[in-house]
């Protein structure tokens, strides 16, 4: 019997004392056990390292590994490669420190993954959430090339990687700050062997921080140009015009 557990679930924190609490308590009551969690903080300055402690009697209590580090990085993506190497699981994902898994999320990953055992990555759907728990939309479509690089549309919260993905593409640039995923999936063209099903399994906060969105989406730009799968004037069509509606939502949902 095999001694790592099938899952390693990974939350990167910083200063998030206000939301990391229902986060780690999401994990603590997953159906599905056999699983490690690990939590990487960049030295918060907050009480987060302090809520993240009062949960180890509890997760011994459960007989579920829960490991947690607390220093200075250089960024998400930093802290997520941190999280990669600490991690022994076959299966690996990224929780935010505002989001939340449904209590049946492993399960139905587990179940997916025991169907078909040639892929190598899974997504499934994500509610959208405020910051009062309302669900404002569902998100998360099946990775497809072509969306990869336009519009990629996968959910990654929740989202699972074989470590074997890791091992070949390699783990996440930090260069970026806030879509090295995206570089990281484009990586995985040749490699990944994408698996889906239209199953809501987590809850993802949508901050709705306006001034992210130029810096996401240019971002995003510097990557596909960097590849170069789709020309010059098409990736600069999209970032304008994702960034006007991106602003057009913002508008209406303010009125």
């Amino acid at each position: 019997m095999s001694t790592t557990p099938f899952f390693s679930i990974i939350t990167a924190s910083y200063n998030s004392e206000k939301t990391i609490s229902d986060t780690i308590t999401s994990v603590l009551n997953l159906d599905f056990k056999d699983f490690e969690y690990i939590i990487i903080d960049g030295n918060s300055s907050d009480n987060t390292l302090e809520i993240i402690k009062s949960f180890v009697p509890k997760f011994e209590a459960k007989g579920i590994s829960y490991k947690f580090i607390s220093e200075k990085d250089k960024g998400i993506y930093d802290a997520w490669n941190k999280g990669i190497q600490l991690s022994s699981g076959e299966w690996i994902s990224f929780l935010g420190s505002d989001d939340s898994y449904l209590p049946n999320s492993l399960q139905l990953y587990f179940n997916e993954i025991e169907k078909n055992k040639t892929i190598n990555y899974i997504s499934s759907q994500v509610n959208l959430t405020n910051e009062k728990g309302e669900v404002l939309s569902v998100f998360g479509k099946k990775y497809e090339w072509k969306n990869v690089i336009t519009d990629i549309n996968i959910a990654q919260v929740g989202s699972f990687h074989k470590r074997e993905l890791f091992e070949t593409v390699g783990i996440f640039s930090i260069e970026y700050k806030i879509v090295g995923d995206l570089d990281f999936y484009i990586r995985c063209k040749e490699e990944i062997r994408p698996g889906y099903f239209k199953t809501i399994t987590a809850n993802m906060q949508n901050d709705g921080v306006s001034n992210q969105i130029y810096r996401a989406l240019k971002e995003a730009l510097h990557v596909k140009l960097k590849y170069g799968y789709t020309s010059k004037l098409f990736s600069y069509y999209k970032f304008y015009s994702s960034l006007i509606k991106c602003y057009i939502k913002i508008v209406l949902n303010k009125k």
